[in-house]
């Protein structure tokens, strides 16, 4: 039976939705559908094509709950999904697909290399390393081994997989989530232990983490990260968690310039894991540059 691919895409309504959608109606192997589903109900604007069908959810519902929404109602056999601020590269599809055609079950996912564009100019490739198709999501993201990042990563616009995969381990069991990707695919893994992560080694597609973007939020969520930490990896490795704990919540401390935040991470690593030297050392000069730019903001009034 051949597959039937549903693209979706949950959406704010940002004018670079139509740029995002129109990279997917020019995909070397065509979708069958484009779901859009609108988070409120503002007025969005889309290429004219009879393959896209526009949701609305109640205001502000979140991603997660926008994406469920698109799968519930695919009538696709494979979901590709994509931000509302991103872009595929036209043989997206193709080599994801290609890539698990030997595989036998429906237990499967696929991701890529993309490039990240972001902030102003710059350019970069993520992830530096692949996934292995049986590594652990938690350390394969998380064990912290590498100061640089993008060492690893498994971002929503990249990912693929069978629609029952998504029906049977649903997006919205984790909305309202500081992590929306590794929250679904750590609980993917652990509810079908057989699943295979497959990520091409091909970059085919951009993220976008231009300020307007919502990855680059300056609220202070060091509290909420922490939660997740200790709710999503307490199962794993006291080093992964460890390591977590003074990697993720202390980069949100030092968007929000929180020295009690970077304190509590670190804190709280040492307590609930064994983080290793690296995420230590990562953890301890985030906390001297929150230092550092509260300085510069004293200075500056």
């Amino acid at each position: 039976m051949s597959q039937t691919i549903t693209a979706v895409i949950p959406t704010l309504g940002r004018a670079s939705l139509k740029r995002a959608v129109q990279s997917v109606l020019d995909q070397t192997r065509p979708v069958d559908e484009v779901i859009v589903v609108a988070d409120g109900d503002k007025v969005i604007d889309l290429p004219d094509d009879n393959r896209i069908n526009v949701l609305h959810n109640p205001f502000r519902r979140g991603a997660a709950a926008c994406r469920q929404r698109g799968i519930d109602a695919a009538r696709g056999s494979v979901i590709a999904l994509l931000d509302d601020d991103d872009e595929w590269h036209p043989t997206k599809l193709e080599r994801q697909l290609e890539a698990v055609n030997a595989e036998r079950s429906s237990n499967w996912i696929a991701s890529s290399r993309m490039v990240v564009l972001g902030p102003g100019g710059r350019l970069r490739t993520w992830p530096r390393r692949l996934i292995e198709p049986k590594e652990s999501v938690a350390e394969y993201l998380f064990r912290f081994t590498d100061i640089r990042f993008g060492r690893a990563v498994l971002q929503t616009s990249t990912l693929c997989f069978p629609t029952d995969l998504a029906r049977k381990v649903r997006w919205d069991a984790h909305a309202g989530a500081v992590h929306d990707e590794p929250s679904w695919l750590i609980s993917v893994q652990r509810a079908i232990p057989d699943v295979r992560i497959v990520q091409v080694g091909d970059i085919l597609t951009t993220y976008n983490v231009q300020n307007a973007s919502v990855s680059r939020d300056r609220s202070d969520l060091t509290a909420e990260y922490i939660d997740w930490g200790l709710q999503y990896l307490s199962v794993e490795s006291p080093r992964v968690l460890g390591d977590y704990l003074c990697t993720s919540p202390v980069s949100a401390a030092v968007s929000a310039r929180s020295l009690r935040g970077a304190r509590r991470s670190l804190l709280s690593a040492c307590k609930h894991g064994k983080p290793g030297a690296l995420a230590v050392g990562y953890a301890l000069l985030s906390t001297a540059r929150i230092v550092l730019l509260s300085m510069r903001s004293a200075v500056r009034r």
